[in-house]
């Protein structure tokens, strides 16, 4: 058996072309001291990757550059260990690299949950960076409260659906928005008709339409020209909670970027915009123990697409840009 490695071979600067990955064969590594060998067996592919194509070093979580193999979440199975934490047949999630075989080093990576317990795809979905962008944001950054009228961009997608669903725990009123009929019915169906939805740009001139009053916490993934009409409609004190901008991650040109105009408005009505990523520190704990009680309730489950083979990686990212994904993506290697 041979090892199969997506190493980039360009950045991607513009519109996303797979064509940036290639792909290279090699012999299936061995552990090094302190190091284990990991076979893949499920990769997230996420909106982030896109953006660490640019190849910008202040954008990356690892940097790396061309010649190098992306780098992901994943969940595989240790075939080779050199490290005493753990054993051959340990399944571990963690990042490493897009290959079928990897070396990776023990603090990147944690135990898995067995599969009987709970399958890989939620797993990737709920206890990972994606759940702990969802609920930190929510709770942490977001600070939501049951008096809360929260509004979730994106709300179909990976991040937002889980946020609406825990901020829809909390008692809040949650408005979402998401692109398309379909999506807009899934979060209906879903999420048992509390949150409303529109489907474009156009029809979102007045957040405020379908919600009682104003809105008291914002949680945004997607188009940031949706921010504008966000500070429109915001309640004194607001919240507003960024952990991405797929929207931008497909522009080559600075000038055609969106810049938010209603800043000043932040002042007024006394609030809050802060960015984030999923990770907080030693707060992670309060996180993830939410994560696990929202589970265990029943209360978060997680919708998945998972694409099958290693060989459709690259094509299989692209479903992330023109809304054909229909939840957390993954890939079945």
């Amino acid at each position: 058996m041979k090892n199969q490695s997506w190493i980039v071979d360009r950045a991607s600067t513009g519109t996303y072309d797979p064509r940036c990955f290639c792909l290279i064969e090699g012999p299936i590594p061995s552990a090094p001291d302190g190091k284990i060998v990991v076979q893949t067996l499920l990769m997230s592919l996420d909106p982030t990757n896109l953006n660490w194509l640019k190849l910008d070093p202040q954008l990356q979580a690892i940097p790396f550059g061309i010649g190098y193999p992306m780098i992901g979440v994943s969940i595989g199975v240790v075939i080779e260990s050199r490290a005493p934490a753990h054993a051959v047949g340990d399944v571990v999630t963690g990042m490493w690299g897009w290959r079928r075989f990897d070396v990776v080093d023990p603090l990147l990576v944690h135990p898995a949950k067995p599969a009987t317990e709970m399958s890989f795809e939620q797993q990737l979905a709920i206890f990972s960076h994606v759940g702990r962008a969802a609920a930190g944001g929510m709770t942490l950054i977001g600070e939501v409260k049951p008096t809360d009228a929260v509004l979730v961009s994106g709300a179909a997608g990976a991040t937002g659906s889980l946020a609406a669903r825990i901020a829809k725990a909390q008692g809040c009123r949650v408005v979402g928005i998401a692109g398309g009929p379909d999506k807009c019915e899934f979060l209906l169906d879903e999420l048992n008709s509390t949150v409303r939805s529109t489907t474009s740009k156009k029809t979102f001139a007045r957040p405020s339409t379908g919600t009682s009053r104003a809105v008291s916490t914002c949680s945004s993934t997607m188009w940031v020209g949706k921010i504008d009409a966000v500070l429109t409609n915001m309640a004194v004190g607001c919240r507003i909670v960024l952990c991405g901008a797929i929207s931008q991650y497909n522009i080559s040109e600075p000038s055609n970027l969106y810049g938010v105009q209603n800043l000043p408005l932040l002042i007024f009505r006394s609030a809050r915009l802060q960015g984030f990523v999923a990770d907080f520190g030693p707060r992670n704990h309060v996180v993830d123990n939410l994560l696990d009680d929202l589970t265990q309730r029943g209360q978060l489950i997680a919708r998945t697409h998972v694409v099958d083979g290693f060989e459709n990686v690259p094509d299989a990212l692209a479903l992330l840009l023109n809304g054909k994904n229909r939840g957390k993506l993954l890939a079945q290697v």
